[in-house]
């Protein structure tokens, strides 16, 4: 699978480094050259400094081969925002879009976007172990 996540914070790094262990094709996109560094060593990942929400940093990343496109910065804007350019105007038929707050889940569901909401994970897993 060839997969294009925008931000490389503690989460974006993981996940390109788990799915690079995997065999896959991974390239991650930050604006901040800092970032890219927690990908050193990291030879089978092409990492580039571009903004994710730019037509013209999604194509040098080579957004129209991507299967999967992963938006995970911190800004749930950004993270619409990119991810809507890549479902709706270069075709990516998997889309996951990190949201911090989890009442636009659903907002986003409907602009078939996969949203995943830390909040509402960790609540949905506190909430499971007292019920145990």
């Amino acid at each position: 699978m060839r997969v294009l996540i925008m931000g490389c914070g503690r989460t974006g790094s993981m996940i390109a480094q788990a799915l690079a262990a995997e065999g896959h094709t991974v390239t991650i996109l930050d604006t901040d050259e800092e970032n890219l560094r927690r990908l050193d060593g990291s030879n089978d990942i092409t990492a580039l400094i571009g903004d994710g929400i730019l037509e013209e940093d999604l194509r040098r990343a080579g957004v129209r081969n991507a299967d999967v496109f992963v938006a995970m910065d911190p800004s749930d804007t950004r993270n619409a925002m990119a991810a809507q350019k890549a479902r709706h105007l270069f075709n990516i038929p998997k889309v996951v879009c990190y949201i911090d707050d989890p009442l636009r889940q659903e907002m986003y569901k409907t602009l078939g976007l996969m949203a995943i909401s830390p909040v509402q994970v960790i609540s949905d897993m506190v909430m499971e172990a007292i019920h145990r």
